[in-house]
């Protein structure tokens, strides 16, 4: 399987190194790494990569701000909706690694360290039929960090979970069975993908991964995934993307798509192994939160419309479009919402219509 790990650095990457060696400790010939820089990445980066790349005999394709403009000219709607000094230049990794015909694409953030296992191995779930427990919840919604310890063990909730979906009581049930996965969520070791408003008020450190195996989220129940650690199949591709109107929540909007058209197609997302640790790099929490914050207003409205749209397509992409034209439409009738937020959704929705037309010219 022809594997792609992409990531966006401000640093120089050596954390790469790490899962070099894993995945050529484990036999994985076929993979690459894709790094896409910004403004505030260093020169040393590119040759960190390109000297990492010779003396290992694994492809390393570094994107520094030059490199995406002349990428970029095949994608000119691309070009001009991606922001600067933003980690939504992933966008450029992911299109890519698509282009060059990958079948399993995994996003990593540039402080999520390898922590243990076979990490390619362990994301290879991803686009297969795989016999798991499938959980699901009475209230549609799976607090999946409840299977992290913690070291106080104080309950936390995943970046992105819609606060009105929080704190509710819930009864699981679970079921063994068969299903395709097209998305692998791998945890985090030390500090966890959590809202700036709990890192402010409760601290979170995680020491393990309660379960052995993964799990998946049974049909109608719905937890947000992140761009962290994350495997993603190559067929959801074309109705994945990391926008750079929505803040801290271009990932999450993102999941929240796949979710809907996952359940539709009869698709599952799983979450559980590899994991890695996260070493975070510094943040100004206020800042964060400022980033999170519309998103945390609008969250449980944005998923409750992606729930009432139908669909009728047949793939990834079809869909996607048929998503965007339903949600232009809640949006038209919505007689609540202010202009600052019409305006963040409308922000969302012409990032959407930009990748279709991306995802078109490839």
């Amino acid at each position: 399987m022809k594997t792609a790990i992409v990531t966006t650095t401000i640093n120089v990457p050596v954390l790469l190194k790490d899962y070099i060696n894993n995945f050529k400790k484990h036999g994985h010939k076929d993979t690459e790494c894709i790094v896409v820089g910004d403004k505030k990445t260093p020169l040393e980066a590119k040759i960190f990569c390109k000297e990492l790349s010779r003396k290992t005999d694994v492809p390393i394709h570094f994107f520094n701000v030059a490199d995406q403009a002349v990428y970029l000219k095949k994608y000119p709607e691309l070009e001009k909706h991606l922001v600067f000094n933003s980690i939504q230049r992933r966008n450029i990794g992911i299109l890519f690694a698509y282009e060059q015909g990958a079948e399993l694409i995994i996003t990593i953030d540039d402080d999520n360290f390898f922590a243990s296992g076979d990490f390619v191995g362990q994301n290879s779930i991803v686009g297969t039929e795989q016999k798991m427990d499938f959980i699901r919840s009475s209230t549609g919604w799976l607090n999946v960090c409840g299977f992290l310890k913690e070291e106080k063990n104080a309950p936390f909730y995943h970046r992105g979970f819609p606060m009105g979906k929080r704190w509710l009581k819930e009864k699981l049930s679970v079921k063994k069975k068969k299903g395709k996965i097209v998305v692998n969520a791998g945890f985090w070791l030390g500090d966890p993908d959590i809202d700036a408003v709990t890192r402010l008020t409760n601290p979170i450190n995680v020491l393990s991964y309660k379960r052995k195996e993964n799990f998946a989220l049974g049909k109608g129940t719905w937890s947000p995934f992140n761009s962290q650690n994350t495997a993603l199949a190559r067929e959801i591709i074309p109705a994945y993307f990391l926008s750079p109107m929505v803040g801290r929540y271009d990932d999450i909007w993102a999941a929240y798509v796949i979710k809907a058209i996952a359940d539709y197609l009869g698709h599952y997302i799983s979450f559980g192994n590899p994991l890695v640790y996260q070493d975070r790099n510094p943040h100004n929490y206020f800042k964060d939160f400022d980033k999170e914050r519309d998103g945390m207003i609008l969250s449980d409205l944005f998923c409750d419309w992606l729930q009432k749209i139908k669909m009728k397509g047949k793939n990834y992409g079809d869909c996607y479009g048929e998503l965007i034209f339903g949600l232009e439409k809640f949006l038209s009738q919505d007689k609540k919402l202010d202009e600052h937020q019409k305006n963040y959704i409308s922000s969302y929705l012409e990032g959407m219509k930009v990748w279709q037309k991306t995802i078109r010219r490839v």
